[in-house]
């Protein structure tokens, strides 16, 4: 409605006349979380978007290493290692974000046994998902006599688009909402409620495509060759970081202090990173290695 020579926006806020025809209406997330769905004896069955970036993920970590076999970067590193490498890392990102997220909600498991089984309801943890990827590189190292930090450098790769993809998947989905915003960014999920909120699943699928072009041009120069494990290191300081700061845009239920437990944990990781690389960078370990 009008008032004199202002107007009143959908929100309650009051603009110019002339900016009306500007403003859009917060965009709300009806997003089909299906590529192709159908009716299967009364139940919604199909391909959805999120179980394809796990597919997708998957090939891209085969792709890479695959790659790094051909190329004679890791020493023992064949095509059977590489099938090997992918089914470990597979099972340890579904299992180990599986775990993680159960452990989150153990109030649940106890009301719900079979609550770790309903795959098909989502729920995963990043943290989960990373330990279960560095279990898995560790065993197929020991079993094939090949270097965890070697191998742990080629996974950064498909690690950091496969986040970035995921998260968008996310948001396709309507879950992991941000917090309320007054922004014309704002979005309405209506699985979580008709306020708008961030689309921080977007800010941090930004974040990770900027920690693929980061490593992307840190595997060009002479630091990240001089030292293996490099790389690994730096995802983990920058990942570390950049969700720490996205996830102030997040929703989280659960605090201590001022930050959010994803937060700390994300400041644990980035500190287990900043410590390898000055490990990596000591003078003794350098004259060790020399």
């Amino acid at each position: 409605m009008k008032e004199g020579s202002r107007a009143v926006d959908s929100r309650g806020r009051i603009c110019h006349t002339a900016d009306v025809h500007l403003f859009q209406p917060p965009w709300t997330d009806n997003l089909s979380p299906f590529l192709v769905r159908w009716l299967l004896f009364g139940h919604t069955v199909g391909i959805r978007w999120y179980g394809l970036n796990y597919v997708f993920s998957f090939f891209l970590v085969y792709l890479y290493f695959r790659g790094a076999a051909r190329r004679g970067r890791v020493p023992r590193l064949d095509l059977a290692a590489v099938d090997a490498l992918t089914y470990a890392i597979a099972i340890g990102i579904v299992g180990g974000g599986r775990l993680g997220f159960v452990v989150q909600h153990l109030d649940t498991l106890r009301t719900d046994p079979l609550f770790p089984f309903r795959l098909t309801e989502g729920g995963m943890t990043f943290f989960g998902g990373l330990l279960g990827v560095l279990l898995a590189i560790f065993w197929a190292g020991r079993r094939y006599g090949m270097g965890f930090l070697a191998l742990a450098d080629i996974a950064t790769f498909p690690a950091a688009l496969g986040l970035a993809l995921g998260r968008i998947t996310n948001f396709v989905n309507g879950e992991l909402a941000g917090r309320p915003t007054h922004g014309d960014w704002g979005v309405i999920f209506p699985s979580v409620d008709n306020v708008p909120r961030h689309p921080s699943q977007l800010y941090e699928s930004a974040s990770h495509f900027l920690l693929f072009g980061a490593l992307v041009a840190a595997n060009r120069t002479d630091w990240a060759r001089a030292r293996t494990g490099r790389l690994s290191y730096l995802f983990l300081t920058l990942y570390g970081f950049l969700r720490f700061a996205t996830d102030f845009f997040r929703a989280d239920d659960t605090y201590w202090g001022p930050f959010s437990t994803g937060q700390w944990a994300s400041l644990v990781v980035a500190l287990a990173g900043v410590i390898g690389l000055a490990l990596l960078s000591s003078p003794q370990r350098a004259a060790r290695r020399a």
